[in-house]
């Protein structure tokens, strides 16, 4: 009988045991490993596959999870990451994104704000950066 993390690979017969590879897992007796979900990962011997943390994601039979982009994020459990909306950027490995500060803008999968230019403001989570109008300035 093979212990959680070991498969036989043959339904009768069996004389040894045969370690999970990374991405897969068995809880025990298993003829074959079961491979882990998206958003999950296991090491080699696993008895259980892992859900990836906040700011990291994986694909089907992961054996780690990878660190999103700046500019992009995940909760946990994530399959991939998600680009950050105009107006909120984020730094790499983020479980989510930050709003731009007022006189700053980010456009789509910004992984931080620019300040607006002279002669132009906008408010908080901006994804640009209006003209002033005519009389107006910006303090910039």
């Amino acid at each position: 009988d093979c212990t959680a993390g070991f498969s036989t690979g043959v339904v009768t017969g069996a004389t040894t045991c045969s370690a999970c590879d990374g991405g897969h897992y068995s809880e025990g007796l298993a003829v074959n490993c079961s491979t882990c979900v998206a958003g999950s990962y296991s090491g080699s011997s696993s008895s259980k596959c892992t859900k990836c943390e906040r700011g990291k994601y994986s694909d089907t039979r992961a054996s780690s999870c990878e660190s999103c982009a700046g500019g992009t994020y995940a909760p946990a459990g994530s399959r991939n990451c998600s680009a950050c909306m105009g107006g909120t950027y984020s730094n790499a490995g983020a479980a989510s994104c930050i709003a731009c500060a007022s006189g700053t803008y980010s456009e789509t999968a910004s992984s931080a704000c620019t300040k607006c230019d002279g002669g132009t403001w906008s408010n908080k989570s901006a994804s640009v950066c209006v003209a002033c109008m005519a009389g107006k300035s910006s303090g910039s």
